[in-house]
């Protein structure tokens, strides 16, 4: 066969005929062209990303960039269903060997998600572009050293006192007879009270402490000397950002007069290497910083911040930290939006290429109205959770028996085949709907509604991914023995 196709090379060509002939299914699925085709657009993509995302300060405008990929993936993903529906062997009862099911359905997964992936591309280069721009050392270094020279630049208008504040623990102290009586009313109009667990976090968010007695507390808190800092930096700086008591023991206790000519360099080296100037309008050019703070009408912080630049500064560290942990902070969420957009696109494939057009969309249709009358329902009775996840596990039940009666059937019958589809499509799902009911159920369910008392399960996400995988693995166990039988045997059915 020499059918020739621009841009495949010569060995592609050839496996392309090879499957032709000795593998006609697995040729249908064309699953090689669209792993070639999709590998040459991700490249070219990837390089056109780096160049454009080069720069790690700036804020790229990377929705826009994944919403016009997305739509260019939908328009090949539209290319190869044309090529899906000139050949079907299942439709034309080709040979049908013991693993064509899973196979197929394995096949139309991978050319799903090559392209799928592709629409993530902008994404991960900027990560990995930010990533070998900026080592997060790099960065916390920078950082201590701009907040340190901006307070020897500045040391004069600096405040030097730190504020007390007195606390006592008790762990008791909702209970709401003991609040009543005048004397624990008169200690809190004083004192703050705080739970053994609010004490912990205050420990933290404080400069130093001092106990006195076996429940009161005396926590000092500096002046505030952090002009320059970057949004969740200190999840992955693994306590090598200074606080702003590390400063004032360090610099403002022990204040040397320094080389201000020195420090103004530095100063202007930070801006050069990490301003980024969407926020100009607080710096320098609105406001005339070369006057004396004390004639300004700004606070101390404020002032020092236009001054250097700190704000422009600081919008280039946030665009930075933020796209170097994007991957870390948003990694269960990307992962599932990639998979279950893969996952739901096959499933809808293999449906359509196993039933027929009209089944297929009448499937669509009759979801959407159990959809309309499931929330008009909920939202009348005031269901909430428990009522949805029943809802889904009734629906299940019922599709499940009606898709099961196929193999008595005599006739084919839409309403079995509309079963059929919805009963595969929730499969992989189910395990997730009865951990959240579970879950939900241990919880204390509308207890914590009326806010009262509860048991709440740590690490749910453990159980929540179990019941993804098991929902997967079910799919994959169920596709040859029980689905791939009952679209077999439903579609051979003469019709009514």
């Amino acid at each position: 066969m020499n059918n020739k196709r621009p841009f495949v090379p010569s060995f592609l060509q050839k496996f392309d005929d090879k499957l032709l002939r000795y593998k006609p299914d697995t040729w249908a699925a064309r699953t090689h062209f669209v792993i070639y085709f999709s590998s040459l657009f991700a490249l070219c993509l990837a390089v056109l990303c780096w160049f454009t995302f080069s720069d790690a300060r700036y804020e790229n405008s990377i929705g826009i960039w994944t919403m016009f990929v997305s739509l260019l993936v939908f328009i090949g993903f539209i290319f190869w269903l044309i090529f899906l529906l000139r050949f079907n062997v299942f439709k034309r009862y080709g040979n049908w060997s013991k693993w064509s099911g899973l196979k197929t359905f394995c096949l139309y997964f991978i050319s799903i998600s090559a392209m799928v992936a592709i629409a993530f591309i902008p994404y991960v280069t900027e990560i990995i572009s930010a990533n070998r721009t900026f080592s997060t050392n790099e960065i916390v270094k920078d950082i201590n050293e701009m907040n340190i020279t901006a307070c020897q630049l500045e040391y004069e208008i600096l405040p030097k006192e730190w504020k007390a504040d007195t606390c006592i623990v008790d762990d008791n102290y909702y209970d709401s007879d003991k609040m009543r009586t005048d004397d624990y009313n008169y200690i809190r109009k004083y004192i703050d009270i705080l739970s053994r667990k609010a004490l912990n976090k205050k420990l933290i968010e404080n400069d130093s402490c001092r106990k006195i007695g076996s429940s009161m507390y005396i926590f000092y808190k500096s002046p505030d000397y952090i002009f320059a800092d970057a949004y969740n930096l200190e999840k992955y700086s693994n306590g090598g950002l200074l606080t702003s008591g590390d400063i004032y023991n360090t610099t403002i206790k022990n204040y040397q007069k320094p080389d201000r000519k020195l420090l103004l360099q530095k100063m202007k080296y930070f801006k050069d290497k990490y301003a980024f100037d969407k926020y100009n309008y607080y710096d320098i050019s609105n406001y005339d910083y070369n006057q004396d703070f004390e004639n300004s009408d700004k606070e101390y912080d404020e002032w020092i911040k236009g001054k250097y630049n700190f704000y422009s500064i600081n919008n280039g560290l946030n665009n930075i930290v933020r796209k170097k942990y994007s991957w870390v902070d948003n990694m269960p969420t990307s992962v599932r939006i990639f998979f279950y957009t893969s996952l739901v696109l096959t499933l809808a494939v293999f449906i359509f290429r196993h039933t027929t057009i009209k089944t297929f969309f009448l499937t669509l249709l009759t979801t959407v109205i159990l959809l309309i009358i499931t929330a008009l329902i909920i939202a009348m009775g005031n269901l909430r959770e428990i009522g949805m996840l029943n809802f889904i596990l009734f629906y299940f039940v019922i599709f499940a028996i009606i898709a099961l009666t196929i193999k008595m059937a005599k006739v084919r019958s839409v309403r079995q085949g509309i079963a059929l589809n919805s009963f595969m499509i929730a499969t992989p799902f189910i395990p997730l709907v009865i951990t959240a009911l579970y879950i939900f159920i241990q919880e204390g369910g509308y207890k914590h509604y009326r806010h009262s008392s509860y048991t709440y399960i740590e690490d749910k996400w453990k159980y929540y991914l179990s019941a993804e995988i098991i929902g997967v693995v079910i799919l994959l166990l169920l596709l040859e023995p029980v689905f791939r039988r009952l679209y077999r045997k439903w579609y051979a059915l003469p019709e009514n």
